[in-house]
């Protein structure tokens, strides 16, 4: 305590930690002071810039805070008179909606919205004080530099200059970009297009899950082939980590309960494959066969109840295809019928299904599906009738919550889905239970980047591994109260090998206790 004292209390430290490492949220009266990671990870930013030692990122895990760190980074950068901008790169629309509206949470009117193209090319060349930081996503940025889309085309043909001739001014200055989320869209053609106008620009990223050479792929978004290209590849060097073992064992994040779930075989078998003395197998499922879904959709039934604590917070379902998701939505809607109408008392679950429609040349959409790769390829099949099955999980949404979501509008949906699973959080003398989602079954979306502390249950029926792994496990994991001691995951692909890899990777330098420090004993 005296050493603590010594150091912290020092008119200099002090002082600094007040002017540099206090938030004032005027709104909800609140004064959030950084944790001593944040406050490292702002500084090696900072020192990097200062002494001009080239690109860097933070691995600092989900649910760590890591938009309050990135606000004071850019904030302090802000008064920096060696950079001329500093932009914060999201690589999906509804990111950067959340991470403006996170921004100007900490300080009211710090980020204005780029509602398109033109307003981001403005505000770049803009010298007010006021523009100095700037929300964007890397597809508008790298629309912006684009010399051979339609837009540019279109200026050309009226003699104006394009967007990247009128930004010329900018190539020589010293920016720094801050790319949030940088283990997803760091190695397509935006980021390079940025990388080679820009080249003084410094780089950085955020990320809960970097990419190593254990879990990098050949293909990456934006047709690019990455060839196994890591987040060090990118961004150089790592100047700070907080890594998920760091967090859970500060309390920081929760631990997880993972039951691996064992059905016997008569559940598992297609019909040829049912024993002909009617007398059912007791194997276990092995890694990644799969349940039977109506076994799941039971088990799901029957278990939801007690891992959700009645229904006090809510739960996703992670399929592996959008015909799952599909088929799956329309199961629960037959066997909680069936359940009805046997049981008076039976209480059916509140069902949401969310997955990404045909793109059919909508550049909203094609944007959201660059990190929606098994979406983006099971909409290449039968389209059609993923629009038909989607037009009715709408209209189903919009009879039960009062909604009038048009097919064509999803991300009013979208929005909206997020929304009701985070009106969890409110009692139902204050939010009737019948405004609130139960359980929403997913392919892609809400398994990265989606915040609520009301959510504590996962069930899974698809393929995970490495940081998508992760990713989908700590959307359950974000601290309440006593109410919330862990994470629930029910899995239903037996994917113990794959967690335990997992475990191992992201754990950092010291692996010998993580898995210790992870999981709660079954």
């Amino acid at each position: 305590m005296d050493d603590f004292a010594e150091r912290f209390l020092t008119k200099c430290s002090l002082g600094q930690m007040i002017s540099r490492y206090m938030v004032l949220v005027a709104s909800e009266q609140k004064l959030l002071i950084m944790r001593p990671y944040q406050i490292y990870a702002v500084k090696a930013i900072v020192d990097c810039i200062h002494q001009n030692r080239g690109n860097g990122y933070i691995w600092h895990t989900t649910g760590s805070g890591k938009t309050l760190t990135s606000f004071k980074a850019s904030t302090l950068l802000k008064d920096n008179p060696d950079i001329e901008k500093c932009l914060f790169v999201v690589d999906r629309k509804d990111l950067d909606r959340q991470t403006r509206e996170e921004f100007n949470r900490f300080q009211e009117g710090c980020v204005e919205e780029n509602t398109n193209t033109e307003t981001l090319v403005r505000r770049l060349l803009s010298e007010d004080y006021t523009d100095k930081v700037i929300v964007t996503t890397i597809q508008k940025l790298g629309l912006a530099l684009d010399e051979t889309g339609k837009k540019a085309q279109q200026h050309k043909g009226k003699g104006k200059r394009t967007y990247k001739e009128r930004l010329a001014p900018l190539r020589d200055k010293r920016i720094v970009i801050i790319f949030d989320e940088c283990h997803r869209s760091q190695f397509g053609e935006n980021h390079a297009a940025i990388k080679e106008f820009f080249p003084r620009a410094q780089l950085f990223g955020f990320t809960g899950t970097p990419i190593f050479e254990e879990n990098a792929s050949h293909k990456q978004i934006d047709s690019t082939v990455g060839s196994y290209r890591t987040t060090k590849d990118i961004f150089e060097k790592q100047l700070h980590a907080y890594t998920i073992t760091h967090a859970i064992d500060d309390r920081n994040v929760l631990r997880f309960h993972i039951d691996y779930f064992k059905a016997e075989a008569a559940n598992q078998a297609d019909e040829g494959d049912k024993p002909t003395d009617g007398k059912a197998k007791k194997n276990s499922a092995k890694p990644n066969q799969a349940v039977t879904q109506r076994a799941v959709v039971e088990a799901i039934l029957t278990k939801h109840d007690a891992a959700t604590s009645q229904r006090r917070f809510n739960a996703l379902l992670a399929t592996a295809s959008i015909n799952d998701a599909i088929a799956y939505y329309n199961l629960f809607k037959d066997i909680q019928t069936e359940r009805q109408a046997e049981d008076p008392d039976f209480i059916p679950l509140h069902i949401a299904c969310v997955f990404s429609p045909p793109a059919e040349g909508n550049k909203d959409v094609k944007q959201l599906q660059e990190d929606l790769l098994q979406e983006k390829a099971d909409n290449r099949q039968e389209p059609e009738k993923k629009k038909a099955a989607l037009q009715e999980i709408i209209a189903d949404y919009n009879v039960r919550y009062g909604t009038n979501h048009e097919f064509g509008e999803f991300d009013r949906y979208y929005q909206d889905v997020q929304q009701c699973i985070k009106d969890q959080k409110y009692r139902n003398s204050d939010c009737p239970r019948g405004n609130k989602i139960d359980l929403t079954i997913v392919v892609d979306m809400l398994l990265t980047g989606f915040d609520s502390q009301y959510l504590n249950t996962l069930y899974v029926d698809k393929n995970l591994k490495h940081h998508g792994l992760i990713q989908a496990l700590s959307r359950t994991n974000r601290v309440l109260n006593d109410t919330k001691p862990y994470g629930n995951i029910l899995d239903f692909r037996a994917q113990e090998k794959a967690v335990d890899e997992a475990i191992a990777l992201f754990s950092g330098e010291d692996a010998s206790r993580s898995r210790e420090i992870w999981l709660v004993d079954p």
